[in-house]
C-alpha cells in the first residue's frame, strides 16, 4: 500500500517528498548518498556498505575525499609540498573508490572534512552522509575529534557511521 504525505519543509530545504509505506511500515528512500573516504579500512567498508544501499535504492553515490587545508598550514615552502602530497594521495584514494564503486561521482575538495562534506551534501541534496568510524589521521583526530564525530555534532543531514 503506497501513500504521500507533505508537511514540513525539512532542514535541508527540500520539500517533504513521497513517502512509501509497505504493510503499514515506513520505507527510508535514499536517492542521494555522499561518502567521506579517505582511503583507510574502515572507509573501504562505508564504501561497500553506501554501494550496498545503492544497489538496493538506486541511489546516486558521490564519494569525497577532502584534503584537509589545516594540516597543509605549516611553513610555506613546506606546506606547498605537503599539499602537493594530500592532493596525489586523494587522486589516489577517489581512483580505489572508483574502481570499488564504478558509478560513483568522485570529488576531491580542501579545506576542513566536515564542513566540506556537509557543505557538498546539502548542494546535492544529500539524503545521507556515510563515513568509516576511524580515518588514517590519528594526530588531528587527537586534537579535533574524529571527522565521524564531527559529523555526527554538526550535520543536519543523517549520518551514518560503519566500523
Amino acid at each position: 500500500m503506497a501513500g504521500t504525505t507533505s508537511a514540513a519543509t525539512p532542514r535541508n530545504g527540500r520539500q517533504a517528498g513521497p513517502r512509501f509505506f509497505n504493510n503499514g511500515k515506513r520505507l527510508l528512500l535514499m536517492q542521494v548518498i555522499v561518502v567521506g573516504y579517505d582511503g583507510s579500512q574502515h572507509a573501504k567498508k562505508a564504501l561497500q556498505f553506501a554501494k550496498a544501499l545503492s544497489e538496493r535504492f538506486g541511489s546516486k553515490v558521490y564519494v569525497l575525499y577532502v584534503v584537509d587545508t589545516a594540516l597543509g598550514s605549516l611553513s610555506e615552502a613546506f606546506s606547498a609540498s605537503f599539499l602537493k602530497y594530500l592532493r596525489d594521495d586523494g587522486e589516489r584514494a577517489l581512483r580505489e573508490a572508483k574502481s570499488l564503486l564504478p558509478n560513483a561521482e568522485t570529488k576531491l575538495l580542501e579545506g576542513d572534512p566536515p564542513h566540506e562534506i556537509v557543505a557538498f551534501a546539502r548542494e546535492v541534496k544529500a539524503d545521507l552522509i556515510v563515513v568509516g568510524s576511524r580515518g588514517l589521521s590519528t594526530i588531528r583526530r587527537s586534537i579535533l575529534g574524529s571527522v565521524a564525530s564531527r559529523l555526527l555534532q554538526e550535520s543536519d543531514i543523517s549520518v551514518l557511521v560503519v566500523k
